[in-house]
């Protein structure tokens, strides 16, 4: 279920280099919870509610404006061609230590919130 604990889209941009893929940043990244996808070790299934319509290729990012904060660059990841800052995205199955990697104020954001389900 997408609502407003769900990450956001912050930025869909194009770099302009040739590369047809677009740039997702999200408002969670790596210094947010998302250590896991250092490396792209662990590949998180990403939904959005218009998953299913036309995709295309992405780079999907975190906020932080920090160069490692890249979650997927070399790993395929397509989302919908009509995703557009503040829609929601769905980061299926993170897990209790996704909330333990928030780092408090990093950057000037906020900790994590936690969900359970």
């Amino acid at each position: 279920m997408l609502d407003a604990s769900s990450p956001e889209v912050l930025l869909v941009s194009e770099k302009g280099d040739g590369d047809l893929r677009r740039w997702v940043f999200l408002d969670i990244g790596k210094f947010s919870g998302l250590a896991e996808t250092m490396d792209e070790a662990i590949k998180y299934v990403l939904e959005t509610p218009d998953n299913g319509g036309v995709m295309g290729p992405v780079v999907v990012a975190g906020p932080s404006c920090d160069s490692a904060d890249v979650l997927y660059e070399k790993t395929d990841y397509a989302l919908p061609m009509n995703l557009d800052e503040g829609d929601r995205v769905w980061i299926v199955g993170t897990g209790a230590y996704t909330s333990t990697y928030s780092s408090v104020g990093f950057n000037g954001f906020p900790p994590l919130e936690t969900v359970c389900i």
